[in-house]
């Protein structure tokens, strides 16, 4: 696999996805959380009681409407506890992951929810042919080496397709033992290091074997994330993709 460009879709799915495709993203992440939390008729479901049908009819066409992009999909619904948007219970949270499955591509499901739920879930993604992205993130620290090759090592044990792990550095150094770490495991990984002191990581990371970079088409949704554009001027540059592009 190629390192590909993801555009994140924060609001308005359909100009957005759009707007991606033209600056070039591989790939789009529909981050369902943040999406509620942007839209006035849909925000209350943050907190919680997502049993709506008016919701999951919603999640469908905002599904919809990213697919008719012609790019793959990844469905994301980000917990307030990893940085996102939604403040439920997980088994909400659960409710609206489940029920995106069947229409994304990729599904990208935190570590550290429950065997049960991971489960559950990937049976339905086993159905639909959807591949699981499990990740972790660190949002004041860098790890050291050695607990993020666990982490990486039990993702892929959960049923990961791909693992991704994003840090916060306070140093190169940090950034290196990120690489490192990506290194010194086998499969497909995403390597991020937020904030300012790993920007470069959303262009230098598939160096070290990263198979995906995120970035914004709108607005920021991570710390440190680049335009997509950038991302894919970056690629071009150190030669990971072709001169008009191709991967």
């Amino acid at each position: 696999m190629k390192p590909a460009v993801v555009g994140t879709i924060v609001k308005d799915v359909k100009a957005t996805a759009e707007k991606g495709k033209k600056a070039g993203a591989d790939m789009l992440e529909i981050r369902i959380d943040l999406l509620m939390k942007n839209d006035p008729s849909f925000e209350k479901y943050t907190k919680g009681g997502c049993g709506d049908q008016k919701l999951f009819d919603q999640l469908a066409l905002w599904m919809k409407e990213a697919k008719e992009s012609g790019l793959s999909v990844i469905g994301t619904v980000r917990s307030n506890k990893e940085g996102g948007a939604f403040e439920g219970t997980e088994a909400d949270r659960f409710k609206l992951i489940q029920k995106i499955i069947p229409d994304a591509d990729y599904v990208d499901i935190e570590r550290k929810s429950s065997k049960k739920n991971i489960y559950e879930s990937s049976l339905i993604a086993q159905k639909s042919k959807t591949k699981i992205i499990i990740s972790s993130h660190f949002f004041n620290e860098t790890p050291t080496q050695k607990k993020m090759e666990n982490v990486l090592i039990n993702s892929f044990e959960k049923g990961a397709d791909i693992a991704k792990i994003a840090v916060m550095p306070k140093s190169f150094e940090d950034i290196w033992k990120l690489y490192q770490a990506g290194l010194k495991v086998s499969g497909k990984t995403c390597l991020i290091a937020m904030g300012d002191i790993g920007k470069h990581t959303r262009i230098t990371a598939p160096i070290f074997g990263s198979v995906l970079s995120y970035g914004y088409i709108d607005e920021i949704a991570a710390p440190g994330q680049l335009r997509v554009d950038e991302i894919k001027e970056g690629f071009r540059i150190l030669g990971l993709i072709g001169a008009e592009g191709q991967k």
